[in-house]
Order: C-alpha cells, then sequence, then structure tokens
C-alpha cells in the first residue's frame, strides 16, 4: 500500500495533472449541481378513493372501505392502512414503509383493487388510485387578490396558471377559492308543471341533442366534399332551442321554462388573503424537481405577468418554501468561508504560510471533489449538504496536517523537504489511514438511517462521507507531491534563534505535568472517573428534557378553524373572515393565508378551514417568532364558538402535532368512548399541553327523504325519479357536458329550481309527472331529520380515531408522553380498545433505537480497525474509551448553555464524535508502540512521556481546526462573510447550535481528558507489573 506513494512521487506530473482535472470537473460540478429547498423526503403514500352517490358514511364504511381494507392489507410493504368514510365516497389511505419501490407498491395495489372491483356496490365510480408524496403537497401559493368580479380573479388565474404549468419540475397547478364554471338552466317549477315535461324529458333531450355525428365524406366525380351535421352545443343559445316537449299543437324548448345562464356552481371553498377574497394556485412539484429553479423560473413567468394585470388586481406570493431555504444555503457559504478563514488563522500562526498552504489547499480540494462526487450521484445541494462541509472541514485537513507536521519535525531533523514528506507520508500511512477508517465507520451506520428522520438527514453523513474520502487521497497522495516542488525548506517548528515556538512551551509545560500522571496512574485514572461521573450525575438531575428535532425561530405556522355545527359555505367563509381580522392586528406578520374547506390529508373533527400565516424576516421585526406565536393564539382566544389552533412550523421533518395517540376498538362507540374519557384526562388533568383535537366526528343534522316505495310503484313513479327532483333543490340535476370556445375544460349542464324554492321544506312542495297524471310528491315521501356521523375512521382493520395535542415547550414532549402512557396504563378504557403513540413520539422512538444501534454498530467497526491496526485489545480499549468521555463532554456542554438533548441533533453529534475522538489516541498509541519498538531498553514510562510531547501539537491542532470551524455556531453567532453580516440567533444557529455546541465540547473535553487519562492508561499494566515485582521480591526477602 506504502509503494503508491513512491509511485505518486515518481509520476508526479501526472499526479498534479489528475488533481488539476479533479478541480476543473469539480468546478464544473459546482456551477451545475442543483440546489434544493430542502431534502427531497420519499414518503409513499398511496390512496385509493371510491365514489357513490348518496351514501352514507356508514355504507361507504360497509360497503366500500372494508372490502378493500381486506384485501389491501396484504400488499408487500404496507406499514399502515387507513379508511376514512365520507358522505357519498370513501378514501383508503395506504402507508407504506419509507424507501419501498414505490411503483412496484402501485402495480401491486391496482392489481388488489381490480381483483375486489367486483364486490363493491354496481352504482360505484370506478376507483381512483393515486401516488402521494412531499412533493404532492404545494410548495407555493400565488394568490390574486382585488376587484369585485370572480369571474375576472378566475380568467387571470387560469391564464396564469397555464404559463406556469409547461414549467419542467411542476406537477401540478390547483385553482382555490374559485368554482368550476357550470352552464345553469333555472327551471320555472310551475311553467314545467303546466307543460308536463318530466326531467326524463330534459336529460334525454339535451344527450341526443349534444352528440357527434360523422357525416361522412362524398365524392362526386367532379370533387370531394365533407358533410357536416351540427349536432354538439358550443353555447348557451343552442341550449336554448333544444325541444323538450313535442305536441301536435307545439314545440315546447328548454327556453320555453328555463332561464339558461353561465355561472358558477355553489361555493365550496372561499380563500381569503391578506383580508381580500382571492383565487389561489397551489403549486406542487414532481418528485425530486429542483424547487429553487422551479421558484425562480415562475418568479420570471409572474414579472411578465404582472405587467398584463388590470390596476384592480394584485399578485400576493406566499407559502414559498425555497425563500429561507436559499437564505440558509447562502448564510452557511458565508460561515464556511468564516470557518476557512478561522481555520487557516490558527494553522497559519502554528505551522507558518508555506506550510499552511499546503494544509488550506485541502479544502477547496476536498470540497470540489465532493461536489463531484455528489453531481455524478445525481444528487443535489442543500442546507444539510452545506452543514456536512462546515462539519467535515475541520476534520478533513487532520490528515494534512498530521504528515506536515511530522515532515516539519523531520526537516528540522537535517532532511531535505522530498525525503521529509515522502518519509512522513509513509510513516503516518497507516496511523492516518486508521484514524479515518475509524471516523468513516462512525458516518457508516447512519447513512443508512432508516425511516421518515434518515431520508431527511442522510445527506449530512453522505456527504461527511465523500469530504472524508476526498481528504485520504489529498494527504496520503497529494501532499507528498506538494510537499516535495512547494514544501518549506527550513522547519516551521523553531526557525526563530530569538523566538521560542508557542508549541515548544506549550510541550516543555505539558512535559512536566504528564509525569506526574504517569507516576501515579491509579490515582489519575480514579481522579478522572470521578469527574465523569459528577458530570452524568449533575445532567441527570439538572438536565433539560430532550426534544426530537431543534428548536427554531418560526417564521410561519399552520392554522386550524374548528367550530360545531351545520355551516353553510358563506357562515364559514365568515367565521374565517373573524379569524383573519384577529390575525392582521398582531405585530410582524407579512400574509395571513386562509381558507374554508380542508384537503384529504388534514385529520380533525369539526375542521371548518385553515391556511397558514408567514411572519416578516427576523431583521424587519422587533419581536421573535415565537412571540408572535403567542399573539396569535392569545389574539382568538375570545372568539365564541370557534377554536383555532395555532401550530409553528419549526422546520426539520415535520408532523401533525408533537403528541399523536392512536385508539383502536373492534365498535366505534367503544373508541369514542375510550376518546373521550382520554380527551377529557389531557384537558382538564394535565399542565401544559394545547391545540388539543381528536379525529371524532361529531354528530351532525341530515334531511333524510325516505320513499314509500310500495306507493310510488302503484303511482308509476321510481326512487330515481324522486332523487332527481330532490337534486333539484340542492346541487342542480346533471344534464349534460359542452365545451366553449372560451373554455379548457368541458364545462357541465345543470338543470335546478330558484333560490326561492330551493328549501328543506320544497321537498314536500314538489309534484312528480306520471302516467295518471300531476302527483304530489308529499303523497308518498315523508323528509325526516336525522343525527348522523360525518365520517367513519378505521385503521388496520379496527376503528379508530386519533388524539393530538402540542406542547407549551417542546422540550417537554417526552415528559408529556410518559406521563400520558402511565395514565393510560392504569386505565380500563373499555373491551378490546388498545392505543399507541404515533408521529413524533413515535419516530423520536424509532430514532432512539437506531441512534444505539447505530453507535454499537459504529464501535464496533472501529474495534475492529483497531485490534487489525495495533493487535492489542487493551490499546483498542484505550483508544475507545475517548467516546464515552466525549458524550460526557457532550452532556457538560448542554449543562453549561442549558441546551436540551435533541433525539437527532445531538444524537447525530455523539455517533460523529465517536469517529473523530478516537484519532487522538491513534495518534499518540501509534507513537508510543513505534518509540517501543525502536528502543526496547528504555524504560516504558519514558516513551509514554515522549509519544505525548512529540504528538501534543497535532493533537491539539486537529482538534482545535474542528472546534474554530463550529465555534461560532456553538456561540450562537452566524458569521456570514459573503454577506459581511454578523447575527446573533438566526435560522441557522437555531438549526445547528445543538449539534454545534455537542461537538465542540465533547471534542474539547475529549481531548482535554485524553491528555491525562490515556498516559496514565498506557502506563498502568508496566505500574502492576513493577508494584508486582516489588511486592514479590519483598516476599521473598522475607522468606529468606
Amino acid at each position: 500500500m506504502i509503494s503508491i506513494i513512491d509511485f505518486a512521487i515518481k509520476k508526479a506530473k501526472t499526479t498534479l495533472l489528475i488533481a488539476f482535472m479533479v478541480i476543473i470537473a469539480g468546478s464544473y460540478a459546482r456551477q451545475e449541481i442543483p440546489i434544493a429547498a430542502s431534502p427531497n423526503v420519499q414518503l409513499p403514500f398511496i390512496t385509493v378513493s371510491v365514489f357513490l352517490d348518496g351514501a352514507s358514511p356508514s355504507d361507504t364504511s360497509r360497503l366500500i372501505a372494508r372490502p378493500l381494507e381486506n384485501r389491501l392489507k396484504t400488499v408487500t410493504g404496507v406499514k399502515n392502512i387507513r379508511s376514512t368514510s365520507y358522505l357519498s365516497y370513501a378514501r383508503i389511505f395506504l402507508e407504506f414503509e419509507v424507501g419501498f419501490d414505490i411503483d412496484q407498491a402501485l402495480v401491486d395495489v391496482k392489481q388488489g383493487v381490480e381483483e375486489i372491483k367486483y364486490q363493491l356496490p354496481l352504482e360505484a365510480e370506478d376507483p381512483q388510485i393515486q401516488e402521494y408524496s412531499e412533493a404532492s403537497f404545494p410548495v407555493m401559493n400565488i394568490s390574486i387578490v382585488g376587484g369585485s368580479s370572480v369571474r375576472q380573479k378566475v380568467f387571470y388565474a387560469k391564464e396564469l396558471k397555464d404559463k406556469i404549468e409547461p414549467i419542467e419540475q411542476i406537477l401540478e397547478v390547483r385553482v382555490t377559492g374559485a368554482p368550476e364554471e357550470v352552464l345553469e338552466g333555472v327551471i320555472n317549477k310551475s311553467k314545467m308543471e303546466s307543460y308536463g315535461v318530466t326531467l326524463s324529458d330534459i336529460y334525454y333531450s339535451v344527450a341526443n341533442n349534444n352528440l357527434i355525428i360523422p357525416g361522412g365524406k362524398q365524392d362526386t366525380g367532379r370533387g370531394s366534399f365533407n358533410i357536416e351535421v351540427p349536432s354538439i352545443i358550443e353555447s348557451a343559445k343552442d341550449v336554448y332551442e333544444i325541444p323538450v316537449k313535442v305536441t301536435k299543437d307545439a314545440i315546447v324548448t328548454l327556453g320555453d321554462i328555463a332561464t339558461i345562464k353561465r355561472t358558477f356552481k355553489d361555493f365550496t371553498s372561499h380563500a381569503r388573503v391578506n383580508g381580500q377574497d382571492a383565487v389561489t394556485l397551489e403549486i406542487s412539484l414532481r418528485e425530486g424537481a429542483n424547487a429553487i429553479d422551479a421558484s425562480t423560473a415562475i418568479r420570471n413567468i409572474l414579472q411578465k405577468f404582472q405587467d398584463t394585470l388590470p390596476n384592480n388586481l394584485n399578485i400576493v406570493v406566499s407559502n414559498d418554501d425555497t425563500v429561507y431555504a436559499t437564505l440558509m444555503v447562502k448564510e452557511l457559504n458565508g460561515n464556511i468561508i468564516a470557518a476557512v478563514i478561522l481555520i487557516m488563522v490558527l494553522v497559519i500562526a502554528s505551522m507558518g504560510i508555506r506550510v499552511s498552504m499546503l494544509v488550506g489547499l485541502s479544502i477547496p480540494f476536498c470540497f470540489l471533489m465532493t461536489y463531484l462526487i455528489l453531481y455524478g450521484l445525481d444528487m443535489e445541494v442543500n442546507f444539510l449538504v452545506m452543514m456536512g462541509l462546515l462539519l467535515g472541514m475541520g476534520m478533513l485537513i487532520d490528515g494534512s496536517i498530521v504528515i506536515t507536521e511530522y515532515a516539519d519535525k523531520k526537516i528540522s531533523e537535517g532532511l531535505s523537504r522530498g525525503e521529509g514528506y515522502a518519509l512522513a507520508s509513509k510513516r503516518m500511512f497507516y496511523p492516518i489511514v486508521a484514524s479515518t477508517g475509524t471516523t468513516l465507520a462512525a458516518f457508516i451506520p447512519i447513512m443508512f438511517w432508516p425511516g421518515f428522520t434518515g431520508q431527511f438527514m442522510r445527506y449530512l453523513p453522505i456527504t461527511i462521507f465523500f469530504v472524508l474520502s476526498s481528504s485520504l487521497f489529498y494527504s496520503l497522495i497529494l501532499i507528498p507531491v506538494l510537499g516535495t516542488f512547494f514544501g518549506q525548506r527550513t522547519s516551521a517548528l523553531n526557525n526563530d534563534e530569538n523566538h521560542t515556538s508557542i508549541f515548544i512551551r506549550l510541550t516543555e509545560w505539558y512535559g512536566k505535568y504528564i509525569k506526574r500522571f504517569v507516576r501515579n496512574p491509579v490515582e489519575t485514572i480514579l481522579a478522572v472517573v470521578s469527574v465523569l461521573l459528577l458530570i452524568v450525575m449533575t445532567y441527570t438531575y439538572s438536565g433539560k428534557g430532550t426534544l426530537y428535532f431543534a428548536i427554531v425561530d418560526p417564521v410561519q405556522a399552520n392554522i386550524t378553524v374548528k367550530a360545531r355545527g351545520n355551516f353553510s359555505s358563506l357562515e364559514a367563509k365568515k367565521i374565517i373572515e373573524q379569524v383573519e381580522e384577529r390575525f392582521l392586528e398582531v405585530e410582524g406578520i407579512k400574509n395571513v393565508y386562509l381558507r374554508s374547506g380542508s384537503n384529504w390529508w388534514q385529520s380533525g373533527a369539526d375542521r371548518i378551514g385553515g391556511g397558514f400565516i408567514e411572519t416578516l424576516e427576523p431583521s424587519q421585526r422587533d419581536i421573535s417568532g415565537f412571540e408572535i406565536m403567542d399573539q396569535l393564539k392569545d389574539s382568538t382566544k375570545d372568539l365564541p364558538g370557534i377554536a383555532v389552533e395555532v401550530e409553528a412550523d419549526l422546520g426539520g421533518p415535520s408532523f401533525n402535532t408533537p403528541i399523536e395517540l392512536d385508539v383502536f376498538g373492534n365498535t366505534e362507540e367503544d373508541v369514542n368512548n375510550a376518546v373521550n374519557k382520554i380527551e377529557n384526562y389531557m384537558r382538564n388533568e394535565m399542565n401544559g399541553l394545547n391545540n388539543i383535537f381528536s379525529s371524532k366526528a361529531y354528530p351532525s343534522v341530515e334531511w333524510s327523504v325516505e320513499v314509500d316505495k310500495q306507493k310510488a310503484a302503484q303511482l308509476g313513479v321510481s326512487v330515481s325519479d324522486v332523487g332527481a327532483l330532490v337534486q333539484m333543490l340542492t346541487n342542480g340535476f346533471k344534464v349534460g357536458e359542452y365545451r366553449p370556445d372560451d373554455a379548457k375544460d368541458e364545462v357541465e349542464i345543470r338543470a335546478r329550481f330558484p333560490d326561492s324554492d330551493r328549501t328543506i321544506t320544497g321537498v314536500r312542495d314538489l309534484n312528480v309527472v306520471t302516467k295518471q297524471g300531476t302527483v304530489p310528491v308529499s303523497s308518498f315521501v315523508k323528509v325526516i331529520p336525522k343525527e348522523n356521523r360525518q365520517t367513519v375512521n378505521r385503521k388496520n382493520g379496527k376503528y379508530f380515531q386519533e388524539i393530538g395535542a402540542g406542547t407549551e415547550d417542546e422540550s417537554e414532549v417526552s415528559q408529556k408522553v410518559a406521563e400520558l402512557d402511565s395514565w393510560l396504563g392504569s386505565q380500563n378504557l373499555g373491551n378490546g380498545i388498545s392505543y399507541q403513540f404515533s408521529g413524533m413520539a413515535e419516530e423520536t422512538e424509532e430514532v432512539n433505537r437506531f441512534m444505539v444501534v447505530a453507535g454499537i454498530t459504529a464501535v464496533f467497526m472501529m474495534l475492529l480497525m483497531l485490534i487489525t491496526q495495533f493487535n492489542s485489545f487493551y490499546q483498542s480499549f484505550i483508544i475507545l474509551s475517548s467516546v464515552t468521555i466525549s458524550f460526557v463532554g457532550v452532556l457538560l456542554g448542554l449543562l453549561i448553555t442549558g441546551k436540551s438533548f435533541s433525539t437527532t441533533m445531538t444524537g447525530i453529534s455523539i455517533v460523529t464524535l465517536a469517529g473523530i475522538v478516537v484519532n487522538n489516541n491513534i495518534v499518540l498509541i501509534d507513537t508510543f508502540n513505534r518509540l517501543k519498538e525502536d528502543s526496547p531498553q528504555i524504560e516504558q514510562s519514558l516513551h509514554v512521556i515522549n509519544a505525548c510531547k512529540q504528538r501534543l501539537r497535532p493533537i491539539i491542532l486537529t482538534s482545535l481546526t474542528t472546534i474554530f470551524g463550529l465555534m461560532p455556531l456553538a456561540m450562537g453567532i452566524s458569521l456570514d462573510i459573503i454577506s459581511r453580516d454578523i447575527v446573533v440567533g438566526s435560522r441557522i444557529v437555531d438549526w445547528w447550535s445543538n449539534l454545534a455546541v455537542s461537538i465542540v465540547f465533547g471534542l474539547g473535553f475529549s481531548t482535554f481528558i485524553t491528555l491525562i487519562l490515556t498516559p496514565a492508561l498506557l502506563t498502568l499494566p508496566y505500574a502492576f507489573r513493577n508494584e508486582y515485582k516489588k511486592y514479590f521480591q519483598t516476599q521473598t526477602n522475607d522468606i529468606q
């Protein structure tokens, strides 16, 4: 292996050419590699929706949901299967394991649906199968506000939609806040009855006059002519002229009994933006699409489109995920440059300019090589990649420092620079491979992190892995070549006779104290162990709790508006407006987007609307995001009958609520009773909870039209005739479709009665035309009010409801989950009732389990490498002792800074430290072994002292470079060199301060303790041996 160094030096020009090509290709990759808003998390969700017009939630659950559940639960890879049954349709929601092949899942689901389709009601529509992932949800909202005409806003919204949809990255653009167009025939009931026109007459008349009739082509010999039979409805005028009743005395057209107009369907959803009615485009991206590129393309279109808008309309862009992600990437770039400057100042001060240039060149080289690898693997750059570069920066120069430091030492002894660098590379080849290998071993398990969090965080370990792999190539191959040509000719250790290097003075000072550690190994070890136990015990009693990810000052909040009752669309809009008015009074608000209605993925009973709120940038407001969230919550507390939930978006992997509890049972009644009991306890007995909700649907009032089928049959009336008449009082009876020239989609043709007739009691006043004449519907129909459920929920084959809650302090989530779990264990919730925590609590538990497994795996891999390198169990365990010490250092850092233990961030830092801190011991013990081999006759304690003194400088330098790189973030400061800005408490700081604090304190504490403990541990066997010899000799003398 070492011969590769001789080959690289011998073929120096080839080596330099390869390095130059890597730099050129890496620079190209850096320019071309896509920059994404956030990691593209693939969450394989598939939904199966089946519509059965008029069926109650109970019927859709029994006739549609259950058969589909029973078949689809056997599909390979399904983690959870959940069904929600509504009025007229049921939706089956399948959640697959993260990382499962979604294409295969779609094939299996489609096959399962085809097999079970024959068991569904004949009246049901064909099942609709749709794939969902994080990319399916909106990443940007564009709202058109102002003006008084809905048609005007809809027109321009659709124009803008047509311009945005062709963008390569766009998957879908949905229009919200505007109903679909309809050609509506308002039927005069008295005229309809007097002419004896039935709904069947209207339906078949429209259908028969809206057909494509091919006329064909005629060839007369003197020419060829196409023959057309105009029969398609093209305008409202065509509908007016359709005959619906023909007698020998007259022809009745649709225009004789109806007023026909092109209008909109009844509003089911209203969108509001910053106090104005809006028509909003919700934009979703394709899987793997670059969000920042898409955002740039959209904004270019908006800039041109703005000029075409009339003065009374404006465009408001909101919910743009790329804004803060772009700022984070830019700010991290600035922090990386700041870290480079700090590290280079340290290295130059320690090793001189010429040596420092060799070390410093490793940073851009390894970064460009990493970009090249990422580009080759078709990966993207996001803020996790940037943080991986920042975190890896201090580690990647470790090998370069060790080699240049050793070469400098040999040059001071009289070797030429070529000989010094060649010897240093060969001498430190295996220690560097071992130290880098152990660091890589710590990150390899994290690269295979499963689940939601693993998909999100995997870019960090992957980036560090590539950075460190690149550093191996640079330090072992390029450094000896570059050192031969450009290295220092004289030693940078102490080339000034009148000035003694700080490291020489530090080494002399350390040498005095190390003798005490070596002479008293047992006392030293006991003292260190006592300090470690004291820190652990102090943290146990004074720690700040745990949290899942990181507490980031929010810039956005998700809003849920709830109210109990049968609200009309207009009533729901008025409630939304009340909430909006309160929100707009809060300081620091940039955009308020609310709309009535909800999407299928938004659960919870009594939800009538929701949306989001965006705050101004931190530099533009005087209060924090958390204070704004508190004011938003307080602003709506006194609204009677309205519950408003404000859930701050803290960044990172997101969940519905911090605490999610799933309750299962054999009957719906048992589940609801258990949910009531649990919800009452959480509201009345538990402190520190907020936004408590359940998915249990409260009873609603519906009107049941009950037909006496026998009497109706005697009169010659079918149930479908009655149903069609009832539709005339509601949304209208669909009689056909047409496609006008100015519309891109088909427009429905519907018939309905005037507003004055569309009442609940209007059913009693209807008459139906039969063969026996006009008959009042009231003679065989009764209209009865009934109590009915809005939804029926099932999960994994059982009835199910979800209870959710937030906490005032996120670090208390695990404590509240434990408290609730303890109470649940002591309660009798009913026969067949079971429960489990899901969401953040479930993910936290999975992360904890994975971190333990990853840590054990990493330690085992490192142990295997160390035993291979040193062929000694004892020395390998000495090296691994630094892992425990670094963990205690992390706890000390959290205690000093008052931070909570983050399951994700602190967990990553501990595993990261496991790979870093062993490097110091590897270099130290390797030097000790080499000295022992070279001079076996010298006392072992002297070898320990000399090894510690020789390796003090590289140990301190390699540790300080990592610490200096992360020190600003650990101190809560963002040094953005690009923007020439120093920010205290930015989002970058909030995101990464926990990880930075953990690594800085863990590494610093471990380095300090290692320089004390390792000499004592190395001396301990020889001390015991000497004591045994003394004791044996004393015993022998006494016998004699």
